[in-house]
């Protein structure tokens, strides 16, 4: 974690729990047991539990009623469908939000492109991320097309945070954001939806090659 300790217990447990998950300190299928965690942070249960409960609507953790918590393990399968369907629909999104994109918007989204490239953590950088992309996406939030492309980018968190712990894939990925911004200023859409395509198939890519297909149960390698 970098900066000061967050002000609330709630947001000190939660970016800590988030960091460890997606930097692998926390293996996928490990179970969360909150009065260890507690424990551990110095901090309350009720903290810890709010912090689970918010990473499980993220799609980090898994909610068991019978088993308690657990960090989502990560399938080969799951992961190419999801990222064959985000292939095919966040294009189509992003040719329907570009033109009702105004200069404000395009200058907030490039303010947090210039954090993230100024970023070394990749939680915080998962979040910034997470914010850009809600940008150029917000014109058409309320639509059904754009609620099945959120749960499918809840669905690739700890995927995306696979293929950033490869070297300079965060700097690949910035750089393809300056590009798209510029594509977007300039209404050049055709090519925009094309980096898409290309940005989101080279990250598959990069997660299939993380997948250890040695092991026993599919499971990635942490790095």
């Amino acid at each position: 974690m970098t900066g000061n300790r967050p002000r609330t217990n709630y947001e000190f447990a939660r970016q800590t729990l988030r960091s460890d998950i997606l930097d692998g300190r926390v293996q996928p299928g490990s179970r969360l047991v909150q009065t260890e965690l507690a424990t551990r942070l110095g901090v309350s249960t009720t903290p810890v539990r709010e912090a689970i409960q918010d990473l499980a609507r993220e799609g980090l953790v898994t909610l068991d009623p019978h088993r308690g918590a657990f960090v989502r393990s990560l399938s080969l399968a799951e992961v190419r469908e999801i990222y064959e369907l985000r292939i095919v629909l966040e294009p189509m999104l992003l040719r329907r939000t570009a033109a009702e994109l105004d200069e404000a918007d395009l200058d907030r989204a490039e303010h947090l492109y210039e954090q993230m490239a100024e970023e070394h953590d990749l939680s915080r950088w998962a979040e910034l991320n997470r914010e850009f992309h809600h940008i150029l996406f917000a014109p058409a939030e309320d639509s059904r097309l754009a609620g099945i492309i959120a749960g499918l980018r809840d669905s690739a968190t700890p995927y995306v945070a696979l293929s950033l712990r490869e070297p300079d894939q965060r700097e690949h990925s910035n750089a393809e954001h300056v590009e798209l911004l510029g594509l977007l200023r300039a209404q050049d859409i055709d090519t925009a939806e094309e980096l898409t395509r290309q940005h989101l198939a080279s990250t598959l890519a990069i997660i299939e090659q993380s997948y250890d297909s040695t092991a026993g149960s599919p499971t990635f390698r942490s790095r």
